[in-house]
C-alpha cells in the first residue's frame, strides 16, 4: 500500500458522528484509520462518474501523489473514498489500464505504472489503420516535425551520435539487400536521427510517432525498398547531410524524402482500389 499523507472521505456529519453525503456538497471529513494507508481521493458527482475518477488519478500522477509502482487501495476502499459504486471504480480502472497507467497483478493488486511511448500510442493504432484521413494527418504532422528534427540532429550531432546513426543506416541497407526485417530497421534509422538531436522531448515524441506507425510500414511492400529506390537512397542522402553538419541541407533532404513516402503511399492506395482490394492505409518509413 502506498503512503501519501492524510486520506479524506466526503460527506456531511450529523449529530452522533455519522457521515452522510449530500448532493453537490464537497465537504471533506478526516478518515484517521486510513491516514497512513492510501491517497486522498475526493467524492465525484453523478455525471460521468468513471471519467471523473480517471481524471482524478491522472491529476494525482501529475502532482506526484501517485508514482510508478504504488499499490492502489482495493476496489472497496476506492469506492468508499470516491463515494461511488464498485462498478464505477472497475470501469475507471479498465480505462486506466487501457491508457497504460495501471496494471493488475494476480494475487497482488493494482499498481500505478508510467506508460512507455508504445503503450501511450496503442489506443490510436486502430484509428490509423482504419482511417485514411487519420493517416494523411499523421503524414502531414511528420512533414512539419521531421525536417526540423533532421536540422537539429545536424546541429547537435556528436561523435557517438554519428556512430549510432551510421550503424542504423548500415543495418537498414543490409536489410534492403538481404531481405531482412526492413520495416523495423527503417524505423530504427529514423529514431537514430531523433536521438542524434540529444533533445529528450524530441526523442520522446519521435518514439511515440514511430510506435504508432510501426505496424503500417509494410503497406509499401518490398518493391519500395529496392536498393535503387528513392526511398532507400533517401536514407543515405539524409545521413550524408547530417554528418556534414548542414542543417539546411538536412531539412531539405528530409522534406523531399517524406514527399517520396507520401507519393508511394498514394500509388499503393490507388493500385489497391483499382484491383478492388480493401485499402488499409499506412504511413511507412
Amino acid at each position: 500500500m502506498m503512503h501519501s499523507g492524510n486520506s479524506h472521505a466526503v460527506g456531511s456529519t450529523s449529530e452522533g458522528g455519522a457521515c452522510r453525503t449530500s448532493p453537490g456538497e464537497d465537504v471533506h471529513v478526516m478518515s484517521s484509520n486510513r491516514a497512513a494507508m492510501s491517497p486522498s481521493f475526493q467524492q465525484v458527482s453523478s455525471a460521468r462518474i468513471s471519467r471523473q475518477v480517471v481524471q482524478q488519478f491522472q491529476q494525482m500522477m501529475r502532482d506526484g501523489v501517485l508514482s510508478q509502482g504504488d499499490r492502489l487501495p482495493s476496489e472497496r476502499e476506492l469506492a468508499e473514498q470516491f463515494s461511488v459504486s464498485r462498478n464505477s471504480v472497475r470501469e475507471a480502472l479498465r480505462e486506466l489500464d487501457l491508457l497504460g497507467l495501471v496494471e493488475s497483478r494476480h494475487g497482488e493488486g493494482t499498481f500505478v505504472r508510467v506508460p512507455t511511448p508504445s503503450q501511450l500510442m496503442a489506443p490510436f493504432r486502430a484509428v490509423i489503420e482504419l482511417s485514411t484521413p487519420a493517416v494523411d494527418s499523421v503524414m502531414e504532422f511528420r512533414m512539419v516535425l521531421e525536417p526540423g528534427v533532421a536540422a537539429l540532429a545536424a546541429t547537435n550531432l556528436t561523435e557517438a551520435g554519428e556512430a549510432q546513426l551510421r550503424e542504423a543506416l548500415e543495418a537498414f541497407e543490409r536489410a534492403v539487400t538481404d531481405g531482412g526485417p526492413v520495416e523495423t530497421v527503417d524505423a530504427d534509422f529514423h529514431l537514430a536521427v531523433a536521438r542524434a538531436t540529444g533533445n529528450p522531448a524530441v526523442i520522446s515524441v519521435h518514439s511515440g510517432v514511430y510506435e504508432l506507425l510501426h505496424g503500417l510500414r509494410s503497406r509499401l511492400g518490398r518493391s519500395s525498398y529496392h536498393p535503387h529506390d528513392r526511398l532507400v537512397s533517401g536514407h543515405r542522402a539524409l545521413f550524408d547531410a547530417i554528418v556534414a553538419r548542414d542543417p539546411e541541407r538536412a531539412t531539405r533532404v528530409m522534406r523531399d524524402h517524406l514527399g517520396d513516402v507520401a507519393a508511394d503511399l498514394a500509388l499503393a492506395r490507388d493500385s489497391e482500389e483499382a484491383e478492388g482490394t480493401p485499402s488499409a492505409p499506412g504511413a511507412a518509413d
